[in-house]
């Protein structure tokens, strides 16, 4: 019976998260949700256009053209950013007065109105997208109150009465059927189009960058994304979709009221959107529909609105912080883990295994508890006395970053710290830093808590610029490079906390770091993607680190070692010339600890690395050269065995 409920369980797990894991791998390019949105859209309107259910329809997809813009800009990057119902505002003002006031008809107007958001937007993004995180939101918390001041006081857009419009989004004359019928079509093509672009971003390389970007900005600028510029394309992408969404409005409903710039409609945008799913495009889209038709279901409903709205957020966030399609994602894994449950009892009974016999006592092996276990000797070597990364994914790297495998690597100073002061608010936290690492080898650096190690490692590989002083890397002075420039001259780096984008597989998350879309625009990837190329190198890297077995997995659903060891393929993946470690070994046992410093052991002879690590005696034996750093300053530099007899590491390591 044990055995039973072990395969049993096994079976369900692996089948959740290579569903999950698989439909990231094979996310629509576009096809399938647009096509949905057009089947439907058009069914809905060529036979419910002329009646109420129609009317919110059409209503309710001028909204989901917004909402869809929100999930990449939103959703996957969380860049929160309080603007969309300003530029919806601006589409359907901006319609408005060059219908009414200048006889322009609204498909033209609607082009110009676009057209328009979008150069503002990008005039307006360049200084807002400076802010991260909170920051931004609070940077544009105030555009819809400054919005509705205006709106308000100003007569040539109606003011408090409101906008209307002479001509619709249908061009021409007809009866009220074909206009009502063909707004509603062209609205329904707009937001398929919205759709496919979204879905065709998404599931490109950028869309793999807006994922971790998604995680911490940090960590997407050391992995080679230009955070300001994709912050920036983000940005101006929510703001045309919101555009192109109050022009559908203004050409559909004929009238402009003051609400839909106020900070409802935003709030009320914002809701749409984590109710249907803020990681689904289609989830936005329902997510509009849902409210909508709410909102139109009866007085009290409309009335008390904001009410519902917050209930029904809670209630399915409760449920799944993903929203409605989550609820969907999750049962349908639900349903494969049944199936996979299902064949597991029929293989175990054409086995003829009866229930609580043979092996019932057995754990199951642990495939997760680092390299396969089959293989792993005493000191965690592999049978044949290696750790299977010949490769490693540096020494065929052909974009010239990869490690240098001259017998000179040794004698020629790849990375020079020269002086390097650094303070915070007058608080001296590194104070004449100066050292020299080679072009291989492994180099270590500790010291107590708040010795300055991981600020030393942030001067040198993320960009954090030095008070005074010079980082030379290859010759080259790069004090004050931006991170993603350094990633391109071969610094890589892992961080103290594991930064891994949960959610997608460990071959996206080694991927990241493989992507060619770095210098890329998000138009560009509307057209086509690089994502298999990354994804294919990033095979690479794991079959080399023999962890090929653990692509498809999801990586949440990995072992805190394994999540490290992912991490480090990430590291490894583009080939660099320096890498950095930060406190690998932290949370490991030690066992894992013994495998980890034999895998260091054998990357050392292919690159520098340097390694921040408490573990002394780990450092001890692993590392050619030590660094220790107390209040700033570099007071030990040696070998292991003078690193072990020094009073002074003695003093402030081990205390004795």
């Amino acid at each position: 019976m044990n055995q039973f409920l072990a395969a049993s369980s096994r079976a369900f797990q692996w089948s959740s998260a290579v569903a999950s894991s698989r439909a990231a791998r094979r996310a629509p390019r576009g096809g399938i949700p647009t096509v949905i949105v057009l089947v439907a859209g058009a069914i809905i309107v060529l036979n419910y256009g002329l009646l109420y259910t129609g009317s919110v329809f059409v209503l309710s997809a001028c909204y989901a053209i917004v909402t869809a813009g929100m999930a990449v800009q939103i959703g996957f990057s969380q860049q929160i950013a309080f603007s969309q119902s300003v530029f919806f505002g601006v589409g359907a003002y901006g319609v408005a007065m060059l219908n009414t006031h200048y006889n322009i008809s609204v498909l033209p107007a609607g082009v110009i109105m676009v057209v328009a958001a979008g150069l503002v937007a990008l005039l307006l993004g360049s200084v807002v997208t400076r802010a991260s995180g909170l920051a931004l939101a609070v940077a544009t918390l105030m555009l819809p109150l400054i919005a509705v001041g205006y709106v308000s006081g100003t007569g040539f857009l109606g003011g408090p009465v409101g906008a209307p419009l002479n001509g619709t989004l249908w061009p021409g004359s007809g009866s009220t059927t074909l206009i009502a019928l063909g707004g509603g079509l062209i609205v329904v093509v707009l937001l398929a189009a919205v759709v496919f672009i979204a879905s065709r971003i998404l599931s490109s390389d950028i869309g793999l960058e807006l994922f971790v970007l998604g995680v911490d900005e940090r960590t997407a600028a050391s992995l080679g994304v230009r955070t300001p510029r994709r912050k920036l394309e983000l940005f101006v992408l929510g703001c045309v979709c919101a555009a192109l969404g109050g022009v559908a409005y203004a050409g559909t409903q004929q009238f402009v009221p003051e609400t839909v710039i106020d900070p409802t409609t935003e709030l009320a945008l914002l809701i749409m959107l984590f109710i249907g799913g803020r990681r689904s495009v289609i989830g936005a889209v329902i997510g509009a529909l849902v409210i909508q038709y709410l909102q139109g279901a009866s007085n009290w409903v409309s009335v008390n609105i904001l009410i519902v709205e917050g209930l029904l957020l809670t209630v399915v966030l409760l449920v799944d912080p993903e929203g409605l399609s989550g609820i969907v994602a999750t049962g349908i894994a639900w349903l494969r883990g049944k199936s996979a449950l299902a064949v597991a009892g029929a293989e175990l009974a054409a086995a003829g295994t009866p229930a609580g016999t043979a092996d019932a006592g057995r754990e199951a092996p642990d495939e997760l508890a680092g390299l396969p276990l089959s293989s792993v000797g005493p000191a965690g070597a592999l049978a044949d006395g290696t750790l299977g990364i010949s490769a490693v994914g540096i020494s065929a790297v052909g974009d010239g970053r990869q490690a240098e495998g001259t017998a000179g690597a040794r004698d020629t100073a790849l990375l020079e710290v020269r002086g390097v002061f650094k303070e915070y608010g007058g608080l001296s936290v590194l104070h004449d830093v100066s050292l020299a690492l080679p072009g291989r080898g492994l180099f270590a650096l500790c010291g107590p808590n708040g010795a300055g190690k991981t600020t030393l490692l942030n001067v040198i590989g993320v960009s954090v610029a030095p008070s005074s002083g010079e980082i030379v890397f290859a010759g080259a002075d790069i004090t004050r490079r931006a991170p993603h420039e350094r990633f391109y001259l071969g610094i890589s780096r892992t961080f103290q906390a594991v930064h891994l984008i949960k959610g997608r597989t460990v071959l996206d998350n080694v991927a990241v770091a493989c992507l060619a879309s770095h210098t890329a625009s998000i138009v560009t990837r509307i057209g086509r993607s690089r994502l298999d190329a990354a994804r294919a190198k990033a095979a690479r890297t794991l079959a080399d680190l023999d962890m090929a077995h653990l692509a498809d997995r999801e990586v949440s659903s990995l072992t805190l070692e394994m999540q490290r060891m992912v991490e480090l393929a990430r590291a490894l993946a583009p080939g660099p010339r320096l890498l950095l470690l930060d406190e690998p070994a932290s949370g490991l046992s030690e066992e894992q600890r013994q495998r980890l410093a034999t895998l260091l052991a054998t990357l050392a002879e292919r690159t520098c690395v340097l390694l921040v690590e408490h573990d002394l005696a780990l450092v001890a034996q692993v590392s050619e050269r030590i660094f220790v750093l107390s209040g700033g300053h570099l007071v030990f530099d040696g070998g292991p065995a003078d690193f072990r007899a020094s009073p002074v590491v003695n003093s402030l390591l081990v205390g004795s």
